[in-house]
């Protein structure tokens, strides 16, 4: 759209904000009748799958949040409940939203590994999980997975804020915030990672980007890594990389009303998640890794390597476009509307 067409990247000619539009298929008959049947029978598997969802969801903040505080002074009792309920309530919300096989591929971005087994990492208490950031559904598959502690980013901060799984889902099409309230309690990542290590709290995520993006690219990332450095081994950095596949409407969710975004989504009969992981011990910081042979002019270094290791096992391309021109994109798309 041309209105929006300042927030399109210049190297890169990619808009990242803007929903991705539909490939183009064949007008044959039978797409036109898969497509008059889904106009059809959308809206009623939408409002079914909403539904089931809802009860699932009801229990599983029943069964953890609720249930789990009674474990509070058992920690590792808390833990392995809210592993398991999350795991099977979580993954089943999934499920019914059409999410019917996630598909995870761990990948090696040196060289000298050549064609030999790639190993995944095993992920634990107090490691920082780096993704890219392109929905509300990578929040719940992360928590799925790892019942990790979310985070969030400011515009005008270098620390976090621990959010729960609740308002990191809402959190995916707010305009983002430009610093934390006088009663927030902000952490560096390095701060929060030990922390959550010491506590077994389990991993923390860290979406760089501090926003979504359509999944066609890669926003600056936050200079929240400061203060790591280049040459540490103990950084236990996980870098992932979220896609997805589709026909009509992505999962991808960037701007509009949530809600409505969520009942489309359901309307599709399914939908495909791939989910790419760097291979074990390539991540920067981690004991085996390579430090670079050249100091990076960055004033966040690792935050560089990351962003390009991100970039490397999911193919996206790195722009020149932030939060801030999130926050400025969402602010004028809100603006047009309520005129």
């Amino acid at each position: 759209m041309e209105k929006y067409s300042r927030w399109r990247d210049a190297g890169t000619g990619i808009q990242p904000f803007l929903p991705p539009v539909p490939p183009r298929t064949d007008s044959s008959i039978l797409v036109t009748l898969s497509n008059v049947i889904h106009i059809v029978v959308g809206p009623i598997q939408a409002i079914i799958k909403i539904t089931l969802i809802s009860i699932v969801s009801a229990l599983y903040f029943l069964f953890v949040p609720v249930f789990g505080a009674l474990l509070t002074p058992i920690a590792p009792l808390k833990r392995l409940w809210t592993r398991v309920f999350s795991a099977i309530l979580l993954r089943l919300v999934l499920f019914i939203a059409g999410f019917f096989h996630i598909k995870t591929e761990t990948l090696s971005i040196r060289k000298s590994r050549g064609s030999g087994r790639v190993e995944s990492s095993s992920v634990k208490n107090g490691d920082v999980i780096v993704a890219n950031w392109t929905s509300y559904i990578d929040v719940v598959y992360l928590a799925s997975r790892f019942v990790p502690v979310f985070t969030q980013i400011y515009t005008e901060s270098e620390k976090i804020k621990i959010i729960s799984l609740w308002e990191a889902i809402r959190l995916a099409g707010k305009i983002p915030e430009s610093a934390p309230s006088s009663d927030d309690q902000v952490y560096t990542v390095q701060e929060l990672s030990l922390k959550a290590k010491k506590g077994g709290w389990g991993p923390i995520v860290v979406f760089a980007e501090g926003t979504t993006t359509n999944g066609r690219a890669l926003l600056k990332f936050a200079p929240i890594f400061k203060d790591y450095k280049v040459d540490q081994k103990d950084g236990q950095f996980q870098v992932m990389a979220f896609k997805y596949e589709y026909a009509g409407m992505s999962p991808t969710y960037t701007v509009g009303n949530q809600l409505f975004h969520f009942f489309k989504l359901c309307s599709q009969f399914h939908n495909t998640l791939i989910i790419k992981s760097l291979a074990n011990g390539e991540a920067p910081c981690s004991p085996h890794s390579q430090v670079p042979a050249t100091g990076s002019i960055s004033d966040d270094p690792v935050g560089d390597l990351l962003i390009a290791a991100v970039g490397n096992i999911s193919k996206l391309r790195k722009t020149n476009l932030s939060m801030t021109d999130k926050r400025d994109f969402l602010s004028y798309y809100e603006s047009r509307k309520s005129k």
